[in-house]
């Protein structure tokens, strides 16, 4: 089926099913989460201020590595993601126009109006009399 522009409506032919925007993220999160084990294990190689060798001392050596692991994975694949997202060309809307801006009230100003203070003019601090 074509929309009224000529473009197919639908998958083509040589196109995967599913949700082309789902599919985008959970591709470039992998690809995000690799990088940042790649990474992760590179920050280990180069062992800066004994990383790697406070890791292979510890009691908690696995520990430590598998949150290095998926920390640096998760973040990388998040941020690879959303960067993914954010980078698209295609724009969801078919309008021409700019875009209208809802109704035009006017913007509320503050005013300054004098207020009488209540209470003592002089402010008692305990332990002072």
């Amino acid at each position: 089926m074509l929309t009224a522009d000529g473009l197919p409506n639908g998958p083509t032919p040589d196109e995967p099913p599913g949700n082309p925007i789902a599919r985008l993220i959970i591709t470039h999160w992998i690809l995000g989460s690799a990088l940042g084990i790649v990474c992760a294990g590179a920050l280990l190689l180069i062992n800066p201020l004994g990383i790697r060798t406070l890791l292979m001392r510890s009691d908690a050596m696995v520990a430590g590595l598998a949150m290095l692991f998926v920390g640096f994975g998760t973040t990388f694949g998040a941020l690879v993601s959303a960067t993914a997202v954010m980078m698209q060309k295609k724009d969801d809307d078919n309008d021409k126009k700019p875009p209208r801006g809802g109704m035009r009230t006017p913007a509320l100003t503050p005013v300054l109006a004098p207020v009488r203070a209540r209470g003592a003019t002089r402010v008692r601090h305990p332990g002072m009399y």
